[in-house]
């Protein structure tokens, strides 16, 4: 049985393992050769499963604290007699929300990160992240209601930046401290981008930029296939002949 091995299109990671049984079938006759697609079929599919095992581990060691939905990244389908092509694959929809193809692929195939529809990123600079490192939900909205927090571009006279983001107004009057006493104006003050501002930046908006990091997909898929797919094949054509035989 030889096997092949192909990736999906460009804007969808995934890939497809296929077998092809004439030269198995011819060599086995006609007895034998009939327990062929069932051992094909057995066999790309437990292939497809150890696949989809070795991307969750190397997703793993490329993200330090992948969420539970991003582990959730990678789907299958198995094969059967008639249909000999099993595939693996980041999921592209689910029942309830968008799939994790749109984020991961370019950590694949290289590219911007996606902003999954939104204008701007959202990142952490000066709030409570969850254990995930990322904003908790209603984080935001919660932050929109408090009156010593705004939404804006702020630009530095000084140094001409500008840095947009959800601020928030130090509740340290002018050159007074928190028990009263006074001080300096640096008191209420902390550094943003390496300016000193009274503001204290809680989350920035980044534009999309391209990613850091390369989650080895095919590389990890085709290193478990060429390993495992001698074994994988014998092991299930043998099972296939035993079970013909009873």
């Amino acid at each position: 049985m030889r096997l092949s091995f192909g990736t999906a299109r460009a804007d969808k990671v995934g890939l497809g393992l296929r077998v092809d049984l004439r030269a198995a079938q011819n060599a086995l006759g006609d007895l034998a050769g009939k327990q062929v697609p069932f051992a094909a079929a057995l066999a790309v599919t437990t292939l497809a499963r150890g696949v989809q095992e070795a991307e969750l581990d190397e997703e793993q060691k490329t993200f330090d604290k992948a969420t539970p939905f991003t582990k959730r990244a990678f789907g299958k389908t198995v094969a059967t007699k008639k249909n000999l092509t099993a595939t693996v694959f980041i999921k592209d929809k689910t029942s309830d929300k968008g799939g994790q193809n749109a984020y991961l692929a370019p950590y694949v195939l290289g590219g911007n990160r996606s902003l999954g529809g939104k204008k701007v990123m959202l990142v952490p600079a000066g709030v409570r992240t969850n254990q995930y490192g990322n904003l908790s939900k209603g984080t935001l909205a919660r932050l929109k209601e408090q009156p010593n927090v705004f939404i804006g571009a702020v630009t530095f006279r000084k140094s001409g930046k500008t840095i947009a983001g959800v601020w928030q107004r130090s509740d340290i009057p002018r050159g007074r401290r928190r028990d009263g006493s006074y001080g300096n104006r640096g008191d209420s003050q902390s550094k943003v981008h390496g300016v000193r501002t009274t503001l204290k930046l809680l989350i920035e908006f980044e534009d999309t930029t391209p990613v850091r990091k390369h989650l080895d997909f095919y590389g990890r898929a085709q290193a478990h296939v060429a390993k495992f797919a001698e074994p994988v094949l014998t092991d299930a054509l043998k099972r296939a002949i035993s079970t013909g035989r009873k």
